[in-house]
């Protein structure tokens, strides 16, 4: 009997820096792509576990799954509202062309109408104005989650083909980071941060991405090991324990 984690049924995205050659070394374009690759992996992740787990959730445990589930919205919601009102906006004025990441935006707009129907019927079952059932919540995933992994696929060489800009995107990568800090409060400390850090698998592609997210050390064992408790029933659900390490999913072996 094997052990089920969360790295199917929606495959993890290879980052660029991990597809360079031994003796390439990475540019902001390869950078920033790859910070951008290591987080939509975290939403995937996430989403395996909720879709790998869902027909699985006794009913004292639904409340837990479904903060867990609706957690993964919040940060999907969140990352993809950032992209349009900060990212998208200030590559557009560095390149000094408009509709550069249209096709993205575009790719956004067509898995909203499933990513609504998600989180209406999240929050119906945490409100009790509804039952959970696994089997509806696989429905609707199944409904949309193909296309939010695709955009999350090709959004990793639309910004790698950025390069093509030169000089006019010198530093944009530094200013995106800025522009996401700005913002990285608003999913709170005690879940957004949290969510992040049980989802981001460490030994991911070798080891080579254990400083994303990129913050201070204490910052990252404060959550690790403080913040992690004050939802840890939520947490029993994520692809990765506190340390950020993979661990096996709560369902029957196959």
């Amino acid at each position: 009997m094997s052990e089920v984690f969360a790295d199917h049924p929606f495959q993890l995205l290879p980052t660029p820096a991990y597809q360079l050659r031994k003796d390439e070394k990475p540019d902001e374009f390869t950078n920033a792509a790859t910070q951008m690759a290591c987080a939509h992996n975290v939403m995937i992740r996430a989403l395996n576990a909720i879709y790998l787990q869902a027909m699985h959730i006794r009913s004292d445990q639904e409340q837990a799954f479904l903060s867990f589930a609706h957690m993964w919205y919040k940060a999907v919601e969140h990352h993809h509202r950032t992209e349009e009102v900060y990212f998208f906006p200030l590559i557009e004025k560095m390149a000094a062309e408009k509709g550069v990441m249209q096709k993205d935006t575009e790719q956004h707009d067509a898995f909203q109408p499933g990513l609504k129907e998600y989180k209406d019927y999240i929050e119906r079952c945490l409100s009790a104005q509804e039952n959970y059932s696994g089997k509806e919540l696989v429905r609707i995933l199944d409904g949309f989650a193909p296309i939010l992994w695709q955009h999350l696929a090709d959004e990793i060489p639309s910004f790698i083909s950025l390069r093509r800009y030169g000089d006019k995107l010198e530093g944009f990568h530094a200013r995106l980071a800025t522009e996401a800090k700005e913002t990285e409060t608003e999913l709170g400390i005690l879940a957004g941060a949290v969510f992040l850090m049980v989802s981001h698998d460490v030994d991911y592609e070798n080891g080579i991405h254990t400083n994303f997210p990129p913050i201070p050390a204490p910052i990252t064992w404060g959550l690790r090991n403080l913040a992690w408790w004050a939802h840890r029933d939520w947490w029993a659900f994520a692809p990765c324990d506190s340390s950020g390490k993979m661990r096996p999913l709560d369902i029957p072996s196959v």
